[in-house]
């Protein structure tokens, strides 16, 4: 609720925190139906609204912040030009790397309301032999990137990545439609602009650099890129900087109780933040820090104790974050871990972990609890604090020192050639100039300019303002990960996106705060300069973006290839088909953006008819999707595509270079008739691919086979679907009769196309019956269907003779049939009385 007493600009400020509440509710919402197999976006949007509302209400009489308020019209120009710069969003369908595989999982839990995702298509094949081909074909490589099998041979399968993000884009797409799921992406992208413009406002009470700073990063190439490109950086970025903000903002409070509610939003950013991105863990020596300096330099105790709840809170958060990522992206959340970690503590990191967590927390805990008066304070302040605060240029310094030299190591030395990662994936070691251009400082300087040398500079010396004082901790702490950890960016501007959650955003932002505090005099003109001259180059990095849009018509295309194919089809795609767009890729989207199935098969299982039947049999209708122009035995062409992959080339600058990735034309063809194989028993039973064969007089498929329903039952068989072999094909049935003592034989009367061919008794003790039916070339070369007809005037009830409650009328239980080349009548005598021919 909105107090009608307030200004303008207060108002907006009111806006904006209803707005995060809202914000986080659906977040919160949206995330629990998702894992619960729930969500419908509407509903999850309006029930948010009514927590937005309650807060509201419950918040209305306990003003806005207590500085300086947002300017509507910064706001109104840094909107602009934000959406200047970053529509339209990128929807990036296709498959293999990180942002199709979030588009991906947006898709498919809007489609099906949950993040659970099963190998349908597998639990489809009961068949052993069916299994092991399918298993061979498309799990022995594993099942798709970005997707998990949990287990080889099971159907459960994971999406790999955190599923928040994922579930605002299909928030975005329940409300405006399928291709506007990715402008969750924009609408974080004017989050994250209009709250470092609320966070510079708040900490250094200058609506000038305030505004700078919103600028600097509503033109910055890096951040307007990844606005576009559908991954977690940017949303990240929005949920950090609302969490500082509120953290400012109760702060800037002097710790008053009626903004304990910052710390509250403060508290919930963090954990939206959390299940965002996993590297969570990388905020907690900060929080840490941020509670240990409350400790020793807080006076107000109410201020202190709410300090030391808000980083209890964010631990727990943080603590939930990793129980979710365990529980619902386990092998991602194990792999990363491992990675991060082994960095550190090598193969027992699990125990360093442990080890630096256990002594955080007790430095934590420890501080609290000798800082209890103001003498202790003081001591703290003055053994702890003052020494802390005075290594941290130290640190940056001999931090960038030892990132040029590995550098100079990458280029000029062999120190990294038995890198795997370096040397022989990206080949960059031993590469020179090379190795600096794919350096992270380097990478640095593209995406900020030559502010970056203000900016290291300010990083070496104190500030006297506390909260600038921590954000230069927390800009120069990941300085220091980008100069000696993540300290290499293999291509841009993909790889660069680590470089945006935090280096270039808070590093910004602590320059212009650093600038703001500044005396007139020459150091200020000079930074002033800097800003001026970075901002207008970034401005021009970012406009070499506009109108390029990666991915930019797939969508359409792969849509009007499969409008044919309905959602209990079966598409097939070729494992060797050579040439980008991988099959990985296309098969994605498919999947989970189309909701098709989708089997993998080789040029040998292909041309198996007893595995594509199998396949027929199981689906309404099974399509191929290939790149070869020629139809395969038994499919006919239904349509074909041109796909085109328009990206930006790999480069180590700003992103401006627009190619085409990959180009192919894809052909979809329709199975048209299953054939028969050779030499393979087709069984009659309840997944029988043979079972259209059941014309008439059938009882419905069992297990084990099917009965004859009455006196008289058929089979209709197509000529096209049987092998191809000189002299015709033999039939080879097995069969029951239904022979009991109380009525001990069955009489059958086998036609071929209405022509009496043969007659046989089954009689006790004998029920098993084995026959075969002769189709002379003649015979298969006649147009129209081939009958096989079955005479049975013993049909009887199982309940007429004693056999039970089955009322059917039986006779004739058929089992499988197999095909052979025909043999010839002399032959066929040497088999008694079970040859049948069409004669």
């Amino acid at each position: 609720m909105i107090q009608p007493d307030l200004s303008v600009n207060e108002r907006i400020d009111r806006c904006l925190e209803l707005l995060v509440a809202w914000i986080l509710s659906t977040s919160v919402l949206g995330l629990i139906t998702a894992l619960a197999g729930h969500f419908l976006a509407l509903q999850v949007c309006l029930a948010s609204l009514l927590v937005a509302g309650v807060y509201a209400w419950f918040t209305r009489e306990r003003g806005t912040t207590s500085r300086v308020t947002a300017d509507w019209r910064h706001l109104a120009l840094l909107t602009l030009v934000c959406l200047f710069f970053r529509l339209p969003a990128y929807h990036y369908v296709l498959g293999g790397q990180d942002e199709g595989v979030y588009v991906n999982m947006a898709h498919h839990i809007a489609r099906t309301g949950g993040i659970e995702v099963r190998d349908t298509a597998f639990e489809q094949l009961d068949d052993p032999s069916l299994t092991a081909t399918y298993l061979r074909e498309n799990r022995d490589a594993g099942y798709l990137p970005g997707v998990y099998a949990l287990e080889r041979s099971g159907p459960l399968l994971q999406f790999q990545f955190y599923h928040l993000f994922p579930v605002w884009m299909a928030i975005f797409e329940g409300l405006f439609g399928a291709t506007f799921g990715v402008y969750a992406l924009t609408f974080f992208s004017w989050l994250s602009t209009v709250f470092i413009y609320r966070l510079a406002l708040a900490v250094s009470g200058s609506r000038m650099a305030a505004l700078i700073t919103g600028a600097l990063l509503a033109v910055n190439p890096l951040h307007a890129f990844f606005s576009k490109f559908p991954v977690t950086e940017v949303p990240a970025l929005a949920f950090s900087l609302a969490g500082f903000t509120f953290l400012a903002f109760f702060r800037d409070g002097r710790g008053q109780a009626s903004g304990a509610r910052w710390l509250w939003l403060s508290m919930a950013s963090f954990g939206c933040l959390f299940v965002t991105r996993i590297s969570g863990f990388m905020y907690m020596p900060f929080v840490l820090a941020a509670a240990m300096a409350s400790a020793i330099a807080d006076r107000d105790r109410y201020c202190r104790r709410a300090m030391f709840g808000w980083c209890a809170g964010v631990m727990v958060l943080y603590a939930l974050s990793v129980w979710y990522g365990l529980r619902w992206s386990g092998s991602y959340s194990s792999d990363i871990y491992r990675l991060s970690f082994e960095r550190l503590f090598s193969d027992r990191w699990p125990a360093g972990v442990s080890i630096a967590a256990a002594a955080g927390l007790a430095a934590w805990l420890g501080t609290a609890a000798t800082t209890r008066s103001e003498p202790r304070q003081e001591q703290m302040s003055r053994y702890v604090l003052t020494p802390v605060r005075r290594v941290v240029g130290l640190v940056v310094v001999v931090s960038l020192l030892m990132g040029l030299f590995k550098i100079y190591q990458l280029g000029w030395t062999g120190r990294f050639m038995p890198d795997a990662w370096l040397s022989l994936r990206w080949h960059l070691a031993g590469s020179r100039w090379v190795a600096v251009e794919a350096s992270s400082l380097f990478q640095l300087l593209v995406y900020t300019g030559p502010v970056l040398l203000a900016g290291v500079v300010a990083l070496t010396h104190r500030q006297s303002d506390p909260r600038v004082e921590f954000l230069r901790l927390f800009a120069a702490g990941f300085l220091v990960y980008a100069c000696l950890l993540q300290w290499t960016v293999p291509y841009g501007p993909y790889y660069a996106r680590y470089l945006l959650s935090e280096n270039v955003p808070y590093l910004l932002l602590f320059t212009v705060l650093v600038w703001a505090g500044m005396r007139a005099g020459w150091q200020k003109t000079a930074t002033t300069w800097l800003l001026g001259v970075s901002m207008f180059y970034m401005a021009v990095a970012s406009a070499g973006q506009l109108g390029k849009n990666e991915n930019a018509g797939l969508y359409g295309s792969l849509k009007r290839m499969l409008a044919p194919v309905g959602t209990s089809d079966l598409v097939l795609m070729i494992t060797s088909q050579p040439g980008p767009p991988a099959i990985s890729q296309i098969k994605t989207p498919v999947l989970y953006t189309f909701g098709r199935e989708v089997i993998n098969v080789s040029n040998s299982s292909l041309t198996d008819s007893a595995y594509i039947a199998a396949l027929d049999a199981r689906f309404d209708d099974v399509y191929l999707l290939s790149a070869s122009p020629s139809s395969p035995r038994g499919f006919d062409l239904v349509n074909s595509e041109r796909l085109k992959v328009w990206g930006f080339a790999s480069s180590f600058l700003f992103p401006h270079e627009f190619t085409l990735a990959a180009e192919r034309r894809l052909y979809l063809y329709r199975l048209k008739r299953s054939m028969l194989p050779l030499s393979q028993a087709q069984s009659f039973n309840t997944k029988g691919a043979w079972n259209a064969w059941l014309a008439s007089g059938w009882s419905s498929p069992e297990t084990w086979g099917t009965w004859s329903l009455g006196k008289h039952a058929e089979l209709s068989l197509d000529p096209r679907q049987l092998p191809a072999t000189a002299g015709g094909i033999r039939l080879h049935f097995e069969a029951n009769a239904l022979v009991s003592p109380q009525h001990s034989r069955q009489r059958i009367d086998i036609t071929l196309n209405g022509r009496s061919v043969a007659q046989r008794e089954v009689a006790l003790p004998q029920s098993a019956l084995a026959f075969d039916v002769v189709l002379p070339e003649s015979v298969l070369r006649e147009a129209g269907k081939l009958i096989i007809g079955f005479d049975l005037p013993d049909a009887v009830s199982p309940q007429a003779i004693g056999m039970g409650g089955d009322g059917r009328m039986l006779a004739l239980g058929l089992k499988s049939v197999t095909a052979y080349p025909s043999v010839s009548p002399a032959s066929s005598q040497s088999s008694p009385s079970t040859i049948l021919n069409g004669k």
